[in-house]
């Protein structure tokens, strides 16, 4: 059987993390089926990858990771979207990789132990790879910008409502099904709901969102039966965050009786 050349091989390791698509992915799996050397290499990867993970401790992130994410993308220059150009010329085969220098048998690791360690390494390289995939993807989304009440500024905005340090949350049934959570800072001036099972309601109506103070209900942006809002105009802490059902675009006005109210 024909021994996979040293191109697929290179890709191996890509493989095994899902890191292959399009016509790269097709030509591997294809050759993959053929060869038992090459599902031999994808396996001995796979282990490899499942013993990093173990090797890894879990940590906890803080909460402030989020918001500062959000803040150092939002500082990053907005491009345009481009259409991807085709490469002008094939990649080329990668440079074999140099014979390791001659050691004493008695210190010679056993072979199953180097071709781990070499899996390792080149794992290790495979994951960098796609992490700088991951940062391209970031970019892109970036330039293209996210529109509509869920959109980048209020994704950053709910980011600093969960790390404010006086945030404070509460959750209430609502009646007719599900449940809604308000999350406020009075420091920064803002809140959000995030409502959960609530009934669909159809193109008739909408759920809407009310500030209620002393001077009456103010309206605050409509929210999905199963999404989340950060609610317009200012939040003033002692005020109540209602809910209603109105008709289809909102009201200026409550024409029902709130089916879920926080007092804050």
């Amino acid at each position: 059987m024909t021994e996979p050349d040293e191109v697929l091989r290179a890709l191996a390791a890509a493989y095994a993390l899902d890191a292959l698509d399009g016509d790269e992915l097709r030509r591997f799996e294809a050759e993959l089926a053929r060869s038992p050397e090459l599902r031999a290499e994808v396996d001995g990867f796979r282990a490899v990858a499942a013993g990093l993970g173990a090797e890894t401790p879990e940590i906890a992130p803080p909460p402030s990771l989020k918001a500062g994410l959000f803040a150092r993308l939002d500082e990053t220059p907005q491009l345009p979207a481009v259409d991807a150009e085709p490469l002008a010329e094939p990649v080329a085969a990668p440079e074999p990789i140099a014979a390791p220098s001659p050691v004493s048998e008695a210190s010679e690791p056993p072979v199953d132990e180097l071709a781990a360690r070499r899996r390792r390494r080149r794992l290790v390289a495979s994951l960098a790879a796609a992490a700088s995939v991951a940062i391209l993807a970031i970019g892109v989304v970036i330039g293209i910008g996210w529109s509509g009440p869920n959109g980048w500024g209020a994704q950053r905005e709910l980011a600093a409502l969960e790390a404010a340090p006086d945030a404070q949350r509460q959750t209430v049934e609502v009646s007719g099904g599900g449940e809604v959570t308000v999350l406020w800072s009075a420091e920064l001036g803002r809140s959000a709901v995030m409502a959960d099972g609530l009934p669909e309601l159809g193109s008739t109506h909408d759920y809407e969102l009310w500030y209620i103070d002393e001077a009456g209900p103010a309206p605050a942006g409509l929210v999905g039966a199963n999404s989340w809002r950060v609610l317009e105009g200012d939040f003033v802490d002692g005020m109540v965050v209602g809910l209603t059902v109105e008709p289809a675009g909102g009201s200026e006005q409550p024409t029902t009786e709130p089916i879920a109210a926080v007092q804050t």
